[in-house]
């Protein structure tokens, strides 16, 4: 495919991604006076931002897409699949480590949550402490597949791990914890975790190489619940709501009053995203440069890795600064909205954007990818589309009841995780890795720059600014949002082993004859095995 021909084609997917939320926004805006993004007007500053930020999003999630494809997934393939042929694993773990720490303090949402967090503190704590989690759970990903080990018993016992942990936490501190683990793998980690999963099971082999090739997202979003959770029992509580409450009228002040007040906002925004991006990436590219001295690609797969680098760089730059300048003001007016509607009005919308915004995660495209390649289109992109967007608008809607009706967020995780677990050992083992990895590219830049701000607008306002219920109730919605695609895409899966079931016997009864007892059925080949434990073949 040209270049011309593949960024039409990304640009598609994008327009389908996009649009949508765009579109329900602003019919929201003209169908009634009660959700006017501006006050008294129609077309006022925050609106007219607003579309106008459409451009860069489509744009920049075009070329994001090409470029996670051609760089990220194949820096993490290439040191996945070289390390492993050196068959040490000491190396491999301190690799993992170094890696899954250096990503996750770069990822944009997660320091968008710290800052909303802590804005006036050190919100490098909840950063630092959230990278050490994702980087030391990517080395048990790592030690998890090369043991051959099954990844259900070891997911398992890391979220008993979480609650046995949340038994000695404040129940207040849950939404950040859960939070954190929604943030850290997202646009930046999730396309170089993924393909790094993949070229080590490339290497490793075996009869589970295509099960081995998912789970490492999955697991990595457990670590930063095990390291926050254990922050949030020696972290004061006071000294949090005490940063809540000198900057909370900061957090819902990004509505435009102006039209004067674009240009600086634009201005400000850009710098952000240039900065943010910056740092996100310049960490995986110095190491991969490094990496590259003893490695030694051919020229044409070198360049090929630096144009998808620049593709990922400023496609992010112009996505992040669209999302920022666009989603942020728009999410903190609406948020106030709500408060004055009916509330089945917000439990409509909050399943209805959860459907739209999932779909539009740049690191949801890039496992819908690489879940249709590794298993030969088995499982198809539409399907894990339609299945993750099911669980997100579930979650969204979730977390409108819980805010409305002030219920603690515990009462919704527990059930979900019970269930997914239930689930896991009723389904084939690839729908448990893809499930477990949806946790993280589900919860990607437009949640926490849109879903986050919409949610703590609510609750400030409905609250009247106090810090203690915006703790509680305000964040939240990333780690909600994380719980469900688990659920989802296991239902997908459960769904599939029934269907197949219900066709064999139907083709068994359509050709059954009376000596059929008699017949020796020949072994089935390895792709027959695999596409009849995946339910889904064609």
């Amino acid at each position: 495919m040209t270049m011309g021909r593949e960024f039409l084609s990304k640009l598609k997917e994008s327009c389908v991604s996009i649009l949508p939320i765009i579109l329900l926004i602003i019919i929201l805006n003209f169908a009634s006076a009660s959700f006017r993004l501006d006050e008294g007007t129609m077309a006022g500053p925050t609106f007219v931002s607003f579309v106008v930020s459409a451009i860069p999003l489509l744009l920049g999630m075009t070329l994001f897409n090409m470029g996670a494809e051609k760089a990220m997934g194949k820096i993490g393939e290439v040191v996945g699949t070289t390390l492993t042929k050196r068959k040490s694993l000491a190396l491999l773990v301190v690799i993992a480590i170094l890696l899954g720490t250096l990503m996750t303090v770069a990822e944009p949402d997660l320091t968008v949550l710290s800052q909303r967090l802590l804005p006036s503190g050190p919100n490098w704590l909840l950063v630092a402490v959230a990278a050490l989690g994702v980087g030391i759970m990517l080395a048990v990903a790592v030690i998890r597949v090369i043991l051959q080990k099954s990844l259900k018993i070891w997911v398992v016992i890391a979220y008993g791990l979480v609650f046995a942990l949340g038994c000695m936490a404040d129940p207040d501190f849950f939404p950040i914890v859960f939070d954190s683990g929604g943030a850290t793998t997202s646009a930046i980690s999730s396309p170089f975790i993924i393909a790094f999963g993949v070229g080590i099971a490339s290497v490793r082999g075996g009869r589970n190489s295509e099960d081995d090739s998912f789970g490492y997202a999955g697991i990595c979003s457990l670590g930063p619940l095990i390291t926050v959770m254990l922050l949030g029992i020696f972290l004061d509580k006071g000294f949090i709501l005490g940063n809540l409450t000198t900057e909370i009228d900061a957090m819902t002040s990004d509505s435009l009053t102006v039209f004067a007040d674009i240009g600086p906002f634009y201005a400000n925004q850009i710098v952000s995203a240039i900065t943010d991006v910056s740092i996100s990436i310049s960490p995986i590219v110095v190491f991969f440069f490094i990496y590259n001295i003893f490695l030694k690609l051919r020229s044409k797969e070198l360049l090929s890795i630096i144009v998808g680098l620049v593709y990922t760089y400023v496609g992010l730059v112009i996505f992040l600064f669209g999302a920022n300048a666009g989603f942020i003001p728009v999410a903190t007016a609406l948020g106030s909205n709500f408060v004055h509607v009916d509330e089945w009005i917000f439990l409509v919308f909050g399943a209805v954007i959860g459907c739209l915004i999932v779909i539009a995660e740049p690191a949801v495209h890039v496992l819908a990818d690489q879940v249709a390649e590794v298993t030969r289109g088995t499982i198809r992109k539409g399907q894990v589309f339609v299945s993750l967007a099911i669980g997100t608008g579930l979650a969204v809607l979730f977390n409108v009841i819980r805010v409305v009706y002030n219920i603690n967020m515990i009462y919704f995780v527990i059930p979900i995780y019970i269930c997914g677990f239930v689930l896991a050992f009723l389904v084939p083992e690839i729908y448990v890795a893809i499930a477990f990895d949806s946790t993280g590219v589900a919860t990607g830049t437009l949640s926490s720059c849109f879903l986050l701000p919409l949610f703590i607008g609510y609750v400030n306002l409905s609250s009247n600014g106090d810090a203690d219920t915006v703790l509680k109730e305000g964040f939240g919605i990333i780690g909600m949002i994380s719980t469900m695609p688990i659920i989802a895409i296991e239902a997908l899966g459960l769904y599939g082993v029934i269907k197949n079931k219900v066709e064999y016997r139907r083709a068994l009864k359509r050709v059954m004859e009376v000596d059929d007892d008699q017949v020796i059925h020949l072994p089935l080949g390895e792709g027959e095995v695999k596409e009849k434990e995946y339910g889904m073949a064609q």
